[in-house]
């Protein structure tokens, strides 16, 4: 069948259905989709030939023969999702319903250089694939979550700032030739948004910004159920916006940015600058005076203690990322924010600064309309989403459905 033909987008149509309101009777599915019933029979013969689909079960009578229910086949296809952060490296195999079945975590050695990190991430991907077990014939693709800036539509990853020497690597050409399927590669705060958007909180949610804080500061914007680009591919600078043009340098040559304010390694500056200024802090003795070894995760926990300098550091944080999400709500105006998962387990020392700080600076309409929550997703969230970028080309209506 030709690829976009009108009998694909149909078949296409129906799978997205099933995909949504699984089990689901043809007769439920022809008053969905307004498709007659013989061509839902049709369509649906047509996907589950191709082991997409099967039926599963009766639906309750209703009078007369009980309609059958079909649902996916979760096995008949898989994808493989990668997430190449600045410490981890995480694989994951999913099924055709999202669901993972098989997790590597390496750390990735950044320092080390783009060859080293490269090879390590193949054999990480062979690894996933060996340990899942799954026919290699029902691996449609690898996507790939990769926090920099990345040309989603030739698969290059033009820079990013965590690897060292990680710049123009055509990442799609070169596993493509090693692997043999399907790769698409995209900035991880995108593949964050999208594993939000399939299996997370912004399920049905067609407008909304997503803003994960780790190492850096990534975003990504859904504005009417797409991820937003921009005309170059790098809308969502969330993190380069300007909060206090007389702030730290930033590593893009601004002053000033938000990702200088908020991210771990700005946590960790800020406490260590106050503890050489002679502030006592519960952090001196939880790192046995060795400044060197404040981290992030160790002002959150002495902040859960109550140490004054760790809890100050941990609502500053919260009032600049409520600053930087205000301008957001107030730019695109979506119904919901998520943080994501780098900064989300600290979510219970700045959440409420955050949203007073959103309340007080977005307009009061825009403000009042939109939720700001916390991810559920957990650190395979960018992995996961690298995945559903495969995934999501099965149910695509103007795609080709292949066996």
């Amino acid at each position: 069948m030709k690829i976009g033909s009108q009998d694909n987008i149909n078949k296409t149509v129906i799978l997205n259905v099933i995909k949504e309101h699984a089990p689901i009777s043809r007769t439920e599915i022809a008053r969905i989709t307004e498709f007659s019933g013989a061509s839902v029979t049709k369509f649906v013969n047509d996907l589950m030939k191709m082991g997409l689909v099967r039926e599963d079960g009766w639906e309750d009578s209703k009078g007369g023969r009980r309609p059958v229910l079909l649902k996916l086949v979760p096995e008949s296809r898989f994808a493989i999702g990668v997430d190449l952060g600045a410490a981890n490296l995480r694989v994951v195999v999913v099924n055709l319903e999202a669901k993972i079945i098989t997790k590597i975590t390496k750390k990735t050695r950044a320092d080390e250089g783009k060859e080293k990190v490269f090879k390590r991430m193949i054999t990480a991907i062979y690894e996933a694939i060996d340990t899942s077990k799954v026919d290699k014939s029902k691996i449609k693709g690898i996507g790939i979550g990769i926090s920099g800036i990345i040309d989603h539509k030739r698969g290059i990853c033009l820079f990013c700032p965590h690897i060292k020497g990680w710049e123009n690597v055509p990442a799609k050409k070169l596993l493509e030739e090693e692997f043999g399927v399907e790769v698409s590669v995209d900035d991880s705060a995108r593949t964050m948004a999208l594993a939000e958007h399939w299996c997370g909180l912004a399920q049905k949610i067609e407008n909304f910004i997503f803003v994960n804080v780790g190492i850096g500061v990534g975003s990504s914007i859904f504005i009417n159920g797409q991820i937003y680009r921009g005309s170059r591919g790098t809308a969502g600078e969330l993190g380069h916006t300007t909060i206090d043009k007389n702030g730290p340098r930033c590593m893009c040559g601004n002053r000033g940015c938000l990702e200088t304010l908020i991210s771990g390694p700005s946590i960790t500056r800020r406490a260590k600058e106050s503890l050489e200024e002679g502030v006592v802090s519960l952090i001196s003795k939880m790192v046995n005076d060795d400044l060197t070894k404040i981290t992030p995760e160790i002002v959150a926990q002495a902040a859960r203690k109550g140490d004054k300098l760790a809890f100050n550091i941990m609502e500053k944080t919260g009032e600049y990322l409520g600053i930087g999400i205000a301008n957001a709500i107030n730019l695109f105006n979506p119904e919901l924010v998520i943080i994501g998962a780098g900064i989300s387990g600290a979510g219970d020392l700045f959440l409420d600064t955050l949203k007073r700080t959103v309340k007080a600076r977005a307009l009061h309409t825009a403000s009042t309309s939109v939720e700001i929550k916390l991810s559920e997703l957990g650190d395979t969230t960018a992995a996961l989403g690298a995945a559903i970028l495969i995934l999501k080309n099965i149910f695509k209506p103007a795609a080709s459905i292949r066996n």
